[in-house]
């Protein structure tokens, strides 16, 4: 029997974890089953539950991608000469959710909806919350630093602080994006630069 390489697992995941976002675009994370996931991909119920035991662990899996593409983008910024303002890192994630899920974002509000009802997806967003925050923290505090001037211990403070604000910033323009026929995302990036301390000169 040929041997299933990581490369056709990942890519085979990733098939699946697709259908299933266009399924819940059409139906609704509550509604979409995951027989409807299944006749989606394509796939039989074998290969889907070879990979996955529920939706849940699909929304786990699509949401993990579109966090690690986001990893990518914080640690090229973090490697830029100079490093991006904070303002530019939030436009820079803020873009590539948008590009990245396109007109699947509101499924993020769908999913955010479920949590308080959800245990598992509530673990999920505990997971992801506390990756989200990691990497704000990571880059506010050398931001601090080499873009401040501040001591490395007072950024670091300030940093871990500061990371769930900027969480929020993210989870507001989703929420608002969603919402309100009427955002105007530019005049909303730009006010993100009022809130961190000026690059010293």
């Amino acid at each position: 029997m040929p041997k299933v390489t990581d490369e056709h697992r990942a890519a085979r995941r990733h098939q699946i974890a697709q259908a299933a976002l266009r399924c819940f675009a059409r139906s609704g994370f509550q509604q979409a089953s995951m027989a409807d996931i299944i006749a989606e991909s394509g796939l039989s119920a074998g290969a889907i539950y070879g990979h996955y035991k529920s939706k849940e662990e699909l929304v786990e899996l699509a949401v993990s991608e579109v966090l690690d593409a986001r990893f990518l983008d914080v640690a090229a910024a973090r490697r830029a000469e100079p490093m991006l303002e904070p303002a530019a890192l939030v436009r820079l994630l803020v873009d590539g959710l948008s590009a990245q899920l396109g007109d699947n974002l509101p499924l993020l509000m769908q999913i955010w909806g479920q949590v308080p009802i959800n245990p598992r997806l509530g673990d999920m967003a505990e997971r992801v919350g506390s990756r989200i925050r990691g990497f704000f923290r990571d880059y506010l505090a050398d931001w601090y630093v080499e873009g401040v001037g501040l001591p490395r211990a007072e950024a670091e403070t300030r940093a871990q602080a500061d990371a769930t604000l900027y969480m929020g910033i993210i989870q507001g323009f989703v929420t608002q994006s969603v919402l309100f026929r009427d955002f105007d995302r530019e005049v909303y990036l730009e006010a993100v630069a009022h809130i961190a301390p000026p690059a010293r000169g």
